[in-house]
């Protein structure tokens, strides 16, 4: 495991590096003819970007696929060689100070004159609104885009699907429409990008007809294991959260714990401290709900989830002690406490509740 042995965090996250690597094998054996380009945005979707940054780049994925700038160079000081797309919006500002060695996705005819006049070299991923009505050029205005441009130096066409779960759906179906007719466009100017690219995780997984996606899929939540349908097994979950049993107190029946004394005592029991809270990335909805697991015992979280300090009931552990370790996210898909099952008892996506995950809690590869 790689922590430094000068400090024992009470909180700390674990990286299971095989998980990761096998995902990314695992997807790019699906269909040869797409390659797969991994997102380690948002920290990784909480699991540390540097981290997975290093121990995919030996594998040479196609791009890093980041938000910003920021996250493009945090990526390249470590020194990976993987190619770097930054697909959020680009401050023009940002691309005045020097050359830089990334690929950028473009949104708007002001977004595209402004990196040609200062990244003259850069190489660009046309993003085309298709349907989903956020960011990218509208399909009508790319004629007008291209008259006034010409021919430029594009490396991708790139859009998002709204529904990717839902392939199936008419207004998915549609924004499939609406990306072949981009694509029919470009080719009208004699612009044929190297890279074309509809399919994140869930339309790379779920598409009837990977050519209608193009030959790049830009896989985020697969690739640390999260799969929303259920259907495939050989994905796994890559991050377990621990922290530590801090203290430990005997309650008498009818006193309560926590803010606002929202839970009760209804016999003696026995209670447990965690140094992490919401401040940490432990959802405050998981108050009188959660569960954390210690051993093979899922123990209940009681009372409010505080900013730096959670309470468990530890009734059912056998001889609990000080400094005994508590997985508070597991990585097994069947526990009650992996990421997928907290985003269902909370009520929100399991991507959600890791990009949560403070950047200041340690983390490590096993």
């Amino acid at each position: 495991m790689i922590f430094e042995r000068k400090y024992f965090p009470l909180n700390r996250i674990e990286i299971l590096s095989e998980n990761i690597t096998g995902n990314y094998r695992y997807l790019s054996s699906l269909y040869p003819g797409i390659k797969i380009a991994p997102v380690l945005k948002s920290n990784a979707y909480g699991h540390g970007i540097e981290l997975i940054a290093k121990i995919l780049d030996p594998l040479r994925p196609l791009f890093f696929c980041v938000d910003s700038l920021f996250e493009a160079h945090k990526i390249l000081k470590t020194g990976v060689k993987t190619k770097i797309l930054v697909m959020g919006f680009t401050d023009p500002r940002n691309l005045t100070v020097k050359k830089l060695p990334f690929s950028f996705a473009v949104y708007d005819l002001e977004h595209l004159k402004g990196m040609l006049k200062h990244q003259p070299e850069a190489k660009i991923h046309l993003f085309v609104d298709t349907g989903m009505h956020r960011e990218g050029i509208k399909i009508d205005d790319l004629n007008d885009v291209f008259k006034i441009m010409g021919k430029v130096n594009i490396e991708g066409l790139m859009s998002h699907f709204a529904m990717s779960e839902k392939y199936d759906s008419p207004l998915t179906l549609m924004q499939v429409k609406n990306f072949k007719k981009a694509r029919e466009i470009l080719e009208k100017f004699n612009i044929n990008p190297k890279w074309v690219h509809l399919g994140a995780s869930g339309g790379f997984l779920n598409a009837k007809h990977f050519e209608e996606i193009g030959n790049m899929a830009r896989t985020g939540k697969a690739l640390y294991g999260i799969d929303l349908s259920g259907k495939f097994k050989d994905l796994k979950l890559a991050l377990r959260l621990k922290s530590t049993l801090v203290q430990i107190k005997d309650l008498d029946k009818d006193e309560s714990v926590g803010y606002d004394f929202t839970y009760k005592a209804k016999k003696k029991m026995k209670i447990g401290i965690l140094p992490i809270g919401y401040n940490d990335g432990l959802d405050r909805r998981l108050s009188n709900s959660g569960f954390v697991k210690i051993g093979n015992i899922f123990c209940p979280i009681i009372g409010r989830v505080s900013m730096n300090i959670t309470t468990i009931d530890l009734s059912k552990v056998k001889n609990p002690f000080v400094g005994q370790e508590v997985i508070v996210i597991s990585e097994v898909r069947g526990d009650i406490n992996s990421a997928e099952n907290i985003a269902k008892t909370i009520g929100t996506i399991p991507h959600d509740v890791l990009v949560g995950l403070s950047g200041e809690i340690k983390r490590g590869v096993v």
